[in-house]
């Protein structure tokens, strides 16, 4: 502060000061007077009256300036234990450490915005809300993880200026992000064009199969207009597709004692990853494994993907499209509700599904022309194509699991 802030604060003690020392000055003369055989003369009575409450008034201004500064520092402390750090620091009044405490919180506001760019301003409140603390290790805890990646990333990024590329990511990121926090994720990573995202960790979250389901139908709605945005702009459309798993996995900080990272960690982790990358052989934006769609309830329409052996997997996995929501009470998810028109081909779809795992392919191939178009339907030209290969039915040692064989 400079010396004109601090001038009213000494002004103020001084003056405060001042009239004390003149009220116990006089009213010793007083005393003094009414102890004499001639009593008090009346104009030092009044002088004693006076310094008393010239005296008494000088405190407490000075006690109400200086509340008056304490109370807002008081709210200002509050604010930042609560990571709330995008409000100026307040004006207050009182005496210079009034004035230097204020600075000093300014500044120490002025660190922790910084360091909140770093580290997810969210994730340190929900841990605080859980009362973690800061030490190496974690607990087995059952979550459901979430990754998206953008299709083509790397040759958009080879094709644009750095800086362009840098303002078109930035954009992108703090959209997604937006929204996933606004559905109850905690964001765990950004992976170069990536992001992981885990629900029921720190903060426990009961229904966070759901959460996780809801947020990707919110994310996917989010990056199509994004998409729409960005061609408007002149930029490259950045096409996401999304993986859900739910399964167990240690969660806690990872790393060295001084240089933590919140993280989840477990083989549940990795399928969530495939599961994202799986979306290229079928066509699909969101996939998600069996306990995710058990997970989630009936307020979601999935379609039946494929059975699948992921490479260094021993079981095989059940994975669904996740199409969209059942209803939307709130009229806010309109926009997420599940196509009418296939909805209404999902049962053929179904039936195609399970004559193609019975190795019935004359059949499944009956149910697929009616379970949708392949001109405008990836999964079911995926189907097709797999079907045509064998014209005469399954070859012998025929699985209808299907192998992958990178990781």
């Amino acid at each position: 502060m400079s010396g004109s802030a601090r001038g009213p604060g000494l002004f103020l003690v001084f003056t405060a000061v001042l009239g004390v020392a003149a009220a116990l000055l006089l009213g010793a003369v007083a005393i003094t007077a009414l102890a004499s055989p001639a009593g008090l003369p009346l104009t030092a009575l009044l002088l004693a009256v006076l310094g008393v409450l010239v005296g008494l008034g000088g405190a407490a201004l000075v006690a109400q300036r200086l509340s008056g500064g304490l109370r807002a520092l008081t709210r200002e402390v509050e604010a930042i234990r609560r990571l709330d750090l995008d409000h100026p620091p307040p004006a207050v009044g009182g005496a210079a450490e009034v004035h230097a405490l204020g600075d000093a919180l300014g500044g120490t506001k002025g660190a922790l915005r910084l360091f909140s760019v770093y580290v997810p301003r969210d994730l340190v409140r929900k841990l605080m809300a859980e009362g973690a603390e800061a030490k190496l290790g974690g607990e087995r805890r059952r979550l459901t993880v979430m990754f998206s990646d953008v299709q083509g990333f790397t040759t958009i990024a080879e094709r644009m200026d750095p800086e362009e590329l840098m303002h078109l990511t930035s954009t992108y990121f703090q959209a997604l992000t937006d929204d996933l926090l606004e559905h109850h994720a905690t964001i765990d990573k950004y992976i170069g064009d990536a992001v992981m995202a885990i629900w029921n960790a720190p903060k426990r979250d009961l229904t966070h199969a759901m959460h996780g389901c809801h947020a990707a139908l919110h994310a996917r709605h989010l990056t199509l207009r994004l998409e729409e945005d960005f061609a408007a702009r002149g930029w490259p459309r950045l096409h996401t597709r999304f993986g859900l798993h739910s399964g167990e996995a240690v969660v806690g900080n990872v790393g060295s004692s001084d240089r933590m990272a919140y993280t989840a960690i477990g083989s549940m982790v990795n399928i969530a990853s495939r599961l994202e990358g799986m979306n290229k052989m079928y066509g699909t934006q969101i996939l998600v494994s069996e306990q995710t769609r058990i997970g989630a309830g009936n307020a979601f329409v999935f379609r039946p993907v494929d059975v699948v052996l992921a490479k260094g997997s021993q079981d095989p996995l059940e994975v669904h499209e996740l199409v969209g929501l059942a209803i939307a009470p709130d009229p806010k998810d309109a926009p997420l509700l599940a196509d009418p028109a296939l909805v209404a081909r999902l049962p053929a779809w179904r039936e195609a599904i399970r004559l193609f795992r019975a190795g019935q392919f004359d059949r499944a191939s009956e149910a697929l022309r009616e379970a949708g178009d392949p001109v405008k339907d990836s999964l079911v030209a995926a189907y097709a194509a797999r079907l045509a290969r064998f014209p005469e039915g399954p070859p012998p040692g025929w699985s209808p699991v299907t192998r992958l064989d990178s990781k």
